[in-house]
């Protein structure tokens, strides 16, 4: 099995931009939060994703419904706005652009993307802060931290904040890749990184899938 030439291709983000891709989601990839005046940016998103709720695949034809990761907790009722912090080889976290209510980058983000009404801003981004997620009528904006563990003190202080670690992420992956083969077969237009994953899911079983994306992105096993 020829595995190591997809290696390179494997970086953390990207990664996570498939899972997310593969779940519906657009995206805006290191999505950067402008000051007022000028000056340096003042941070920046690994990813936002969008995903609206009447997504579905395949409804022209005869096949089932292809249904998304149950992890992400999505509902036909919402909306999805996912704010979505990556680490590498750390637990999930959070970094202080999105916990830190007197900097209001969440603020900035909301306005920016244009989910709400300008009057609910203000009440949303202090329900992310205290909470990690918000909910207004049909949409429903959250933090998201994918790593390479879970972390119980960031589950003691945002109980509300999904926690998703590489294993979660790539088994999903492969699963995605495994059961709709054929509809997945033409990926010619897809990056680097959505075609290593493919190929190395179409030689591998699922943990062998798993090890050998995580080694190509560098995430060391679990202490």
């Amino acid at each position: 099995m020829r595995r190591s030439r997809y290696r390179l291709s494997l970086k953390p983000e990207r990664v996570a931009y498939w899972y997310l891709r593969l779940n519906g989601f657009l995206q805006f990839e290191n999505f950067i939060v402008h000051p007022d005046r000028s000056g340096s940016q003042r941070t920046d998103a690994d990813l936002i994703g969008v995903r609206l709720r009447y997504r579905e695949e395949f409804a022209l034809t005869c096949r089932e419904t292809m249904v998304d990761d149950e992890q992400l907790r999505l509902s036909p009722e919402f909306d999805d706005v996912v704010i979505t912090e990556v680490a590498t080889n750390q637990a999930c976290k959070l970094n202080g652009p999105w916990t830190s209510p007197e900097h209001q980058n969440v603020h900035r983000v909301l306005f920016a993307i244009g989910c709400l009404r300008h009057a609910d801003i203000n009440e949303a981004a202090e329900r992310i802060y205290d909470d990690g997620i918000a909910i207004f009528g049909n949409t429903r904006i959250r933090l998201v931290a994918i790593g390479r563990d879970r972390s119980p003190e960031l589950e003691e202080r945002y109980g509300e904040v999904l926690q998703l670690t590489w294993d979660d992420v790539l088994g999903f992956i492969w699963g995605r890749f495994d059961r709709y083969r054929r509809e997945k077969s033409d990926v010619g237009q897809w990056d680097d990184c959505g075609r290593a994953l493919k190929a190395l899911a179409d030689h591998c079983n699922r943990d062998a899938f798993v090890l050998e994306a995580k080694n190509s992105m560098g995430v060391r096993q679990s202490r």
